[in-house]
């Protein structure tokens, strides 16, 4: 090889190598590669204003978190924003959608926004979902964390937001204890809801197992406490059949590669991680953001 290729391959590597430790948005030609890669369902962004979800601060910015998306072959996700699930006033919930809106862009081809709102002031909640909706393409809604600000899951105000959610066929990213799983997925058979995690004790695990499998509108996303336990993903499958089993992180919380590996490492079929892997959140966001009708 002659010194002019070799320069020109040294050069490509040192740009491929920053771009990728500084997290790029994805160019045209890696976009189209993208429509066979993971797709995580359960993304916490860092926010502008330094409010991070971790115990040690290691993913500060958001170049660096995509760059360690990247370490782990995470090339898309459904994203929201850590200021909007701590938000207290609208305002604060509004800032954090935003920036949510500003990567989705910027990172054009890798992220789907999603829109976090508390329901203290219903009316401002309403309407921030429903502009999120109409200006800013959101067809996703959550993870809600009632636990972080105090509000309740069984309230005229949470009607509101799921017969809204139900006119506007958006899904509903919506963390719960086993009560309030239970309540919501009995309540409110017509809106998609992604419940996040399995549980921490067995008993709580296949109780939720159990109600993801016996209402059609539920589904389950495989972030934090249970997946590492060993044949509870192949239960959930066996039980609830593997299109409604999404792969979610909860990054920057929890390590992405980690649940990836029990996905791949799982007795399971080729088709069945397919579908968790990215199938089932890509056919979750072709179906949602098309009026219902329905309220």
């Amino acid at each position: 090889m002659s010194g002019f290729p070799r320069r020109h391959a040294l050069r490509a590597g040192v740009v491929a190598l920053a771009n990728f430790i500084i997290g790029e948005p994805l160019k045209r030609g890696v976009q189209a590669e993208t429509r066979h890669s993971i797709f995580d369902a359960h993304l916490h962004i860092p926010s502008d204003d330094g409010e991070v979800f971790q115990w040690n601060l290691i993913t500060r910015t958001m170049p660096e978190f995509v760059s360690y998306l990247d370490k782990c072959g995470v090339k898309r996700g459904v994203i929201s924003s850590a200021r909007s699930n701590t938000a207290k006033t609208p305002e604060d919930y509004r800032l954090g959608n935003r920036e949510v809106a500003k990567y989705a862009e910027k990172y054009k081809g890798r992220f789907r926004g999603s829109c976090v709102i508390t329901p203290d002031r219903i009316d401002e909640a309403l309407r921030e979902i429903e502009e999120s909706h109409r200006e800013l393409g959101f067809v996703w809604v959550g993870e809600f964390c009632n636990y972080m600000t105090g509000y309740k899951y069984d309230t005229p105000e949470w009607s509101q937001v799921m017969q809204l959610a139900t006119k506007l066929n958006l899904v509903m990213q919506i963390h719960t204890n086993t009560r309030e799983m239970q309540y919501l997925a009995d309540n409110f058979p017509d809106v998609t809801i992604v419940f996040p995690h399995f549980g921490s004790s067995p008993d709580d695990v296949f109780k939720r197992i159990a109600i993801v499998a016996s209402h059609k509108n539920a589904c389950i996303d495989i972030s934090g406490s249970g997946i590492e336990r060993v044949g509870i993903l192949e239960r959930a499958v066996k039980e609830i059949g593997s299109e409604r089993v999404l792969y979610g992180s909860d990054f920057t919380i929890n390590e992405p590669s980690s649940v990836i590996a029990r996905v791949t490492n799982a007795f399971l079929t080729p088709e069945d991680r397919e579908n968790i892997l990215f199938r089932n959140v890509e056919r979750l966001l072709a179906r949602a953001g098309k009026a219902t009708g329905k309220s």
